[in-house]
Formats: C-alpha cells, sequence, structure tokens
C-alpha cells in the first residue's frame, strides 16, 4: 500500500508537477463521498397495469425518485402510471398526453385532478373509465396504505360514468 502512495507522491504529468492528478483525484473523492452520504432517495413502489391481451391486471415494480413530502410522492406515482408500463406485455391505463393538474392530501383523504385527457376513448386501451381509475387507486393504496379515500377530479370536475346494468 505505501508503495502506491508513493506512486502518486511522485507522480509527475507532462513535467508538471502532480498537483493536477490530486486535484482530479480529490475531486473523484469529494464526489463518491457526496453520492454516498446523499444517499440514492429512490423507493420501490409497485405499480399497476392491465395485461396487453387478456384480463386482470400485472404488479410493475418500479424505482421511483423520493420527495420531501406525501403528496411530491404521490405526485411521482401518479405520473408514473400516467407514463405507462415498461414492460411490453402490459397496457396503459390512460391515454397518452393525460397530467397530473394537483394533488392534495388532507388527513387520509387523497384529492387527485387529472387532465381531461384521462377520458378520451382509445382502442388499445383494455381499460376505460371507471376500471382504470380502480387500477390507479389500486397502485395508490398499495403504496400509501395511509392514504383510505381518493376523490378523483378531471379539470376540477367529478367524472360521472354510465352505470353498468347487470344482464
Amino acid at each position: 500500500m505505501v508503495r502506491h502512495i508513493d506512486f502518486f507522491l511522485d507522480m509527475h504529468l507532462r513535467g508538471r508537477p502532480a498537483i493536477v492528478g490530486y486535484i482530479i483525484l480529490g475531486a473523484l473523492l469529494i464526489s463518491v463521498v457526496a453520492f454516498l452520504a446523499a444517499g440514492n432517495r429512490r423507493a420501490e413502489r409497485i405499480l399497476y397495469f392491465p395485461r396487453e391481451h387478456g384480463k386482470g391486471l400485472v404488479a410493475e415494480p418500479r424505482f421511483l425518485a423520493l420527495h420531501s413530502g406525501l403528496e411530491g410522492n404521490i405526485t411521482e406515482l401518479v405520473n408514473s402510471v400516467l407514463l405507462g408500463p415498461g414492460r411490453h406485455d402490459e397496457a396503459r391505463l390512460f391515454p397518452r398526453g393525460a397530467t397530473v393538474r394537483a394533488v392534495m392530501l388532507r388527513g387520509r383523504t387523497l384529492y387527485l385532478d387529472l387532465t381531461s385527457r384521462v377520458l378520451d376513448t382509445d382502442p388499445e386501451l383494455p381499460l376505460n373509465g371507471p376500471g382504470a381509475f380502480d387500477a390507479l387507486g389500486k397502485s395508490i393504496r398499495l403504496n400509501f396504505p395511509s392514504v383510505h379515500e381518493i376523490v378523483l377530479y378531471v379539470d376540477g370536475q367529478v367524472p360521472h360514468f354510465p352505470e353498468k346494468k347487470n344482464i
């Protein structure tokens, strides 16, 4: 080990003192220490998406960035669901272009406002309307068990879906 340190002490770069090498080495050490001190700041979350062919939901684990507050973490999760699945055997829940307008958590109730793109019909989506919102709610409740109720808004309005009639 001492021989390696002596090598660095005797090192010159093209006739210049080894100070340049020491600066680069010091910057590398500082960045490694800063990375280790700050941590990864990601958490594994489970997102639900419909199967591409067939019925049912598929759980997809994904590492998402951690934020300082619960609302920020929920926003990150909902944005990831809106982005779509990472695997090819799963389908999207909502049409492309849907985004989060607002997230507010009061007590155990989550108020979630999405853009109207979530209501657009898309023949490639196996779930529409209430089924897609149920899958989104399942992802939220699994990852944030403190959320007991989800109040959904689309462009600031409560969406209304036609009732299914049993045949």
